[in-house]
């Protein structure tokens, strides 16, 4: 009898330890999975606990766990790398918060927020398991697993995808929470991109059409040749092809003769720091007689933009980036003018700031320009009048889109369906709108629209309406 207990004791003492040594092997992967590490493959990166409020330097191979965020400088790159050989590698002036990193057995859950800069992410899947990633940024949420691709987020966004296919939603971010306006399927070749003036419309549910090939200037730029030495299965060139840092020669004297080494070597570019100057008015502050200026001067060292921030008679500030000025430029203007609501009678201040190639503030300068009373009174002085739809009221279609147009006088915007016209500038004497079933604003059946205009104080005038009746062919197959 005793030794049968021995025996059964002896197995339940074997099975018992199996158990420990396979649960301290899970939690030994488990704790291997939840973290990533970060390497800084060129220039500086740096790091900011959870918790902290500071960043330090981030060494290469260092630890990333949940909750912290990592940047990337001027001149800098870096890569996340997770358990399964995943990449999400960074540009310079890039940061990135890891929010979440979860383990279900062999699939990994990461959601990443990208507050600004540009990250390619190449996910792998194999035997190690496969990561799910949820990148958040500006005014996207993309969905990912088993792809190649490139997500932008700075003044313009983009998602863009090499191999493939991911899943993107086009967000309105409140503070009550987030609102998902719709969703796009990104494939292979494919970009999702937007403007600052596209976001504009994605808000005011007018465009939601933002899907375009991939460019070829973004294929041609340095970030891409770089992300082109991950090659794990999605990138099919040579090895000709293939990204390799600079090299340069070094020579090395010892005791015992003279060594000769190829040592990769970082090149980082340096920028000189912008500095502002005015050319026109010659000197500030200015008189003007009239209603119209171009504010005007140049810029040396490097801006990578500038902002003019003009006041409404009321002391609101309307700041406002140059978008003829592109990063690296010497000159730059403005327009001041009393049709576009920003000069008025009396003093008018225009704060100018350029900012540096890391998107900080880097100098400033005040344009003051004073308007004598009456000079605008009488020379723009009109009465705010009803549109007019020049088009007709009342349509009937059987197309996808219509073009309406029509003409109103003395106006600063015009409105329909509660939507301002973007094209439209104060004092234009015309005005157009498209109604599409791609934007969402023409349904099948009849559709109505309500058209005002406003002056500069936001009165409105009456409205007027026009309708389009929408009929689709339906195709009968025979």
């Amino acid at each position: 009898m005793w030794p049968f207990i021995v025996m059964v004791l002896a197995g339940v003492i074997l099975v018992l330890i199996i158990q420990l040594v396979l649960s301290f092997f899970e939690q030994k992967e488990a704790d291997m999975r939840n973290k990533a590490n970060f390497y800084v493959d060129q220039g500086r990166g740096e790091i900011m606990e959870w918790g902290s409020e500071s960043f330090l330097k981030a060494y290469s191979g260092g630890v990333v766990l949940n909750g912290d965020s990592i940047r990337t400088k001027s001149s800098s790159r870096g890569s996340l790398v997770f358990y399964n050989g995943t990449e999400a590698r960074m540009a310079e002036n890039t940061e990135l918060a890891m929010t979440s990193l979860e383990s279900s057995g062999d699939r990994d859950i990461l959601t990443l927020e990208l507050d600004k800069g540009e990250i390619f992410v190449s996910q792998i899947v194999n035997d190690m398991g496969v990561t799910e990633i949820v990148v958040k940024s500006g005014n996207f949420n993309v969905y990912a697993e088993g792809s190649a691709f490139d997500v932008l987020n700075r003044e313009e966004q983009a998602v863009r995808v090499i191999s493939g296919g991911v899943m993107v939603e086009l967000v309105e971010r409140n503070e009550g929470g987030d609102i998902v306006i719709d969703e796009v399927e990104v494939g292979v070749g494919q970009e999702l991109y937007m403007s600052e003036t596209d976001v504009v419309d994605l808000i005011a549910r007018t465009n939601m059409n933002f899907l375009e090939a991939l460019s070829d200037e973004w294929e041609q730029g340095d970030f891409y040749e770089w992300n082109k030495s991950l090659k794990e299965g999605w990138y099919k060139g040579t090895e000709e092809e293939e990204y390799t840092a600079p090299n340069i020669e070094i020579t090395v004297t010892t005791g015992t003769g003279t060594v000769v080494t190829d040592t990769p070597v970082v090149v980082e570019e340096e920028h000189d720091v912008p500095e502002l100057s005015l050319t026109n008015p010659e000197a500030t502050p200015y008189v003007l007689d009239g209603d119209q200026i171009y504010i005007m001067g140049t810029v040396s060292g490097y801006a990578s933009k500038i902002v003019v921030t003009s006041y409404s008679e009321d002391g609101t500030a309307a700041p406002y980036k140059l978008n003829l000025f592109e990063a690296g430029g010497i000159e730059w203007s403005y327009n001041a003018a009393y049709i576009y609501g920003n000069l008025y009678e009396g003093e008018n201040e225009y704060t100018v700031i350029a900012y540096d190639y890391d998107g900080n503030e880097a100098d400033s300068m005040t344009v003051t320009i004073n308007v004598p009373e009456g000079t605008l009174e009488e020379e723009l002085a009109c009465t705010l009048s009803v549109p007019v739809v020049s088009t007709g009221d009342t349509y009937t279609t059987s197309g996808s889109t219509v073009g309406v147009s029509g003409t109103v006088d003395c106006a600063y915007g015009v409105f329909v369906n509660g939507y301002q016209l973007s094209l439209f500038k104060p004092g234009d004497t015309t005005w157009s709108y498209n109604a599409s079933v791609e934007f969402g604003n023409l349904v099948e059946g009849k559709n109505t629209y309500e058209v005002y205009s406003t002056d500069k104080d936001g009165n409105k005038s009456e409205s007027v309406y026009f309708s389009i009746n929408y009929e689709p062919v339906v195709s009968v197959e025979e």
